[in-house]
C-alpha cells in the first residue's frame, strides 16, 4: 500500500476542479489547482463584456496586455477626434433613424463634464434644441458638412436664454481656449487592428471629457465593424472616473448593452471594487458581465465582490495576499484560480512590464553588459 500526499491524491478526484478549456480562445494563465492551461473564449459567452480588478501592482495592466496587445496613439501628436462627427449623408430632417437623438444624449453628457455639475432641466432642453438645430439644418442643406464644436458653440450663443450663454461660457475653454483639442475634424486612423487612445497626460480637466469623446468615436467604429462582420474589443482603463457623472455612467451602461449586437466586447479596468459597488448603474453592469478577472484585492473589497459575482468564501483566498499576476477568473459559470505569471527573462515580460523599478533595473543590467 502506497501513501499519497494531498496533491497526488487530488489527481484521483477528477470532478474536484473546474477547468477553463474552450477549443478556441485566449490564454489566461495556468489553473492554480490542476496546473492545466486556461483557454477561454469570451465570444462564446452570453455577452463578452467584462471587468478586470486589481490593486496597483497586482498585474491587471499586464493581464490586459496579454489579452489585447497594443498600438500607441500619442497625445503629443496632432491627432484629433471630433465629438460631433456623424454620417451626415444618412441624416433626414425627421431623424427617422434616431441618429440626432443619440447624439443629443451624448452631448448632454459632454456638456455636463465641461460644466462640472449636474444639468438642470432648462440646460438639458437648450442643449437638446441646439443639437437638433445643428444636424437638422445640415440634413436639409444640399451642401453637407461635418460640424465641429465651434458650430455648436455658435448656435448656443444665438439662443435667447441666459442659461445658453452660461453653457457656452463653460464650453469656451474646450472650443476656443487652450484645451480646444476637440474643435477639429477627426484625423485619427482607426483602421489599425489595434488602436490605443492615450490620455494619460491630458490632466484632470480634459480626462473625463476625453474618455467620453473617445467612447463615442469607438462606438461608431464598433457599429461599422459590426456591419463588416468583425468583432471589436474595447478596454476602458480607470473605468471609475466615468462613474462620477450621471450621463457618462448612463452612456457606459447603454454601451454595454448595445455593442453586443455589433460584436463588441467591452472591458472595464479599475483598481477598487468599492468604486463600482457604490454606483447602482455600475453594479448592474458588473452583475450582468459574463467575464471578470480578479487580481489581488483588499479584504474589504473582495468580500463585497463575492456578493455581486457569486464567489465563495473559500475562493476569496486566491485574491487576498496573493502574488502579482495571480487571482480568480469568472468566465460564464466557471470560476477558477489562475496564475498568469511569466518569466522575467522573456521578451514578452519586458514588453508588457509596467513596474518602473524593474524597468530601471533591467536597463541598468543591459547597459552593464554593453
Amino acid at each position: 500500500m502506497r501513501t499519497l500526499l494531498t496533491q497526488s491524491l487530488a489527481v484521483l478526484m477528477p470532478f474536484n476542479v473546474q477547468e477553463l478549456n474552450d477549443s478556441t480562445g485566449n490564454y489566461y494563465g495556468i489553473n492554480q489547482i490542476s496546473k492545466n492551461v486556461n483557454i477561454g473564449n469570451r465570444k462564446k459567452l452570453i455577452n463578452g463584456n467584462g471587468f478586470v480588478f486589481g490593486v496597483p501592482g497586482s498585474g491587471k495592466s499586464f493581464f490586459c496586455k496579454m489579452e489585447m496587445g497594443s498600438v500607441f496613439l500619442s497625445t503629443y501628436t496632432d491627432n484629433y477626434v471630433n465629438p460631433l462627427e456623424m454620417d451626415v449623408w444618412s441624416l433626414d430632417p425627421n431623424d427617422s433613424k434616431g441618429m440626432v437623438r443619440e447624439k443629443g444624449e451624448f452631448m448632454l453628457g459632454l456638456c455636463e463634464q465641461c460644466i462640472g455639475d449636474s444639468l438642470n432641466s432648462r440646460q438639458k432642453s437648450i442643449i437638446d434644441r441646439c443639437v437638433r438645430k445643428l444636424y437638422i439644418d445640415i440634413a436639409r442643406s444640399k451642401e453637407k458638412y461635418i460640424p465641429v464644436m465651434s458650430d455648436f458653440y455658435d448656435i448656443l450663443m444665438a439662443q435667447p436664454e441666459d442659461e445658453a450663454k452660461d453653457i457656452a461660457l463653460s464650453l469656451e475653454l474646450f472650443v476656443n481656449g487652450s484645451l480646444n483639442i476637440f474643435n477639429h475634424q477627426t484625423n485619427v486612423d482607426v483602421d489599425n487592428r489595434f488602436t490605443v487612445y492615450g490620455i494619460r497626460d491630458l490632466g484632470t480637466e480634459l480626462s473625463p471629457i476625453t474618455m467620453l469623446v473617445m467612447m463615442e468615436s469607438i462606438q461608431n467604429r464598433i457599429v461599422e465593424n459590426g456591419k463588416r462582420g468583425k468583432a471589436t474589443w474595447l478596454y476602458i482603463d480607470e473605468f471609475h472616473v466615468l462613474l462620477n457623472s450621471e450621463y457618462s455612467a448612463k452612456y457606459l451602461q447603454q454601451l454595454w448593452k448595445k455593442v453586443r449586437k455589433q460584436g463588441g466586447l467591452c472591458t472595464g479596468i479599475t483598481q477598487n471594487v468599492i468604486d463600482l459597488l457604490q454606483n447602482y448603474t455600475a453594479t448592474t453592469m458588473l452583475a450582468n458581465s459574463e467575464f471578470v478577472a480578479l487580481l489581488k484585492q483588499a479584504n474589504t473589497d473582495s468580500s463585497k465582490m463575492a456578493e455581486v459575482i457569486g464567489v465563495s468564501e473559500a475562493q476569496l483566498r486566491f485574491v487576498t495576499n496573493t502574488a502579482s499576476g495571480m487571482g480568480l477568473i469568472k468566465c460564464g459559470s466557471v470560476v477558477i484560480p489562475f496564475d498568469n505569471q511569466i518569466s522575467k527573462d522573456t521578451d514578452l515580460y519586458k514588453l508588457y512590464n509596467t513596474n518602473i523599478h524593474e524597468i530601471i533595473e533591467m536597463k541598468k543590467h543591459a547597459n552593464e553588459k554593453c
